[in-house]
């Protein structure tokens, strides 16, 4: 796998005393896959069998670029 492409970070407040970090990579996993992470810091959580990502609407766009410019995904619309 290549390396992670950051294409969103921020951080919000949990609680009085704590704010949590997220930032949201891609990597390319073959020619046809690519894998969307998010990463949370700062959170305690229960970890189930399904998992989620919020994407914002800017960082949807930065992944589509991302995966045309960088991964050579030329037939996808933007």
């Amino acid at each position: 796998m290549e390396e992670p492409v950051v294409i969103g970070k921020d951080k919000f407040k949990i609680s009085d005393d704590e704010t949590a970090r997220r930032e949201l990579r891609i990597v390319k996993v073959s020619d046809n896959v690519i894998q969307v992470q998010e990463e949370v810091h700062g959170i305690i959580a229960l970890v189930g069998a399904s998992s989620s990502v919020n994407i914002k609407k800017e960082e949807l766009k930065n992944l589509i670029k991302v995966a045309r410019e960088e991964f050579g995904w030329t037939d996808i619309c933007e």
